[in-house]
């Protein structure tokens, strides 16, 4: 994949949805803090998530986040990933934080729970879906080089808008696989209105905080 991301624009893609979405999700949910040493921090940081359950951190937070992710999907920093080396390790690292910070506001990973009720949950995933349609709606419409650095020649491999086309529908796909089924399953669960102890506990905080 990474040699192909060299030459096409939806390897390039594809290796951004893993970096900033498929492998931290894959992370929190599998929560395997206590097997990577992380067990402490992760109960530290659980405790500390329950004394702050502000829906305004949730929602700084994953604004910073995707900020990033927006941030290594612009021209420039497409075009500067082309040269591999050390921006291709800064990607990594920096999406991988921004996605697990993103999936820690939106699953549970133990010890660590969701800071905010399903509702803003919902919303949260959603934002962080459409953010990504949105950047793979911009490649699809283009009518020139999105991103100039990928130099296309008539007659050998992908065209240009084939390349562009099919990079839009894999940021999409993978987006919608990783956001609707969660978006669905706590619409669910918030209709049905099965309220979690955690979900509880935040709002007798948020009660006992707003009484003082």
């Amino acid at each position: 994949m990474a040699g192909r991301a060299h030459r096409y624009d939806w390897a390039e893609a594809l290796q951004f949805m893993v970096f900033a979405m498929i492998a931290p999700g894959l992370v929190v949910a599998g929560a395997p803090w206590r097997q990577l040493g992380l067990a402490k921090p992760a109960t530290a940081l659980a405790d500390a998530r329950r004394r702050h359950p502000e829906h305004a951190r949730s929602a700084t937070l994953v604004a910073l986040a995707l900020a990033c992710m927006v941030t290594w999907r612009l021209p420039a920093s497409v075009d500067a990933l082309r040269s591999g080396g050390w921006p291709l390790a800064v990607e990594a690292f920096t999406l991988g934080l921004s996605g697990v910070v993103i999936w820690l506001e939106c699953l549970t990973s133990p010890p660590l729970a969701p800071r905010c009720a399903r509702p803003m949950r919902i919303a949260l995933s959603a934002v962080s879906m459409w953010t990504i349609w949105t950047l793979a709606y911009l490649v699809a419409m283009s009518d020139g080089e999105w991103y100039p650095a990928y130099r296309h020649v008539a007659g050998h491999g992908l065209s240009l808008v084939a390349d562009q086309q099919i990079t839009a529908g894999v940021m999409w796909a993978v987006a919608s696989i990783c956001f609707l089924p969660l978006i669905f399953f706590d619409l669910f669960r918030w209709l049905h209105n099965e309220e979690e102890p955690d979900e509880a506990l935040q709002r007798l905080l948020r009660q006992e905080r707003r009484r003082n």
